[in-house]
């Protein structure tokens, strides 16, 4: 895999879901393919899925704060 060494910050659901993406199109990429790829690359995409989800969530939240006038930190 040719994924970049050094710290990766991951500080929200987004990074999160880009690093896994980054991490599924090395995978599928390389050959031969063989099934416990196939498996890493669906335990993947289904992190990725709750990433988006909670990504999501968490868009919404800071709207219906935003509209409330709630200060988060």
């Amino acid at each position: 895999m040719s994924m970049p060494k050094g710290n990766i910050r991951l500080t929200r659901p987004q990074d999160v879901r880009r690093l896994l993406a980054r991490v599924i199109n090395e995978l599928i990429q390389e050959e031969p393919s063989s099934i416990d790829r196939a498996r890493v690359i669906a335990t993947l995409s289904n992190s990725i899925i709750k990433a988006m989800e909670v990504g999501e969530l968490d868009e919404r939240m800071k709207e219906i704060e935003k509209r409330l006038g709630v200060e988060t930190s």
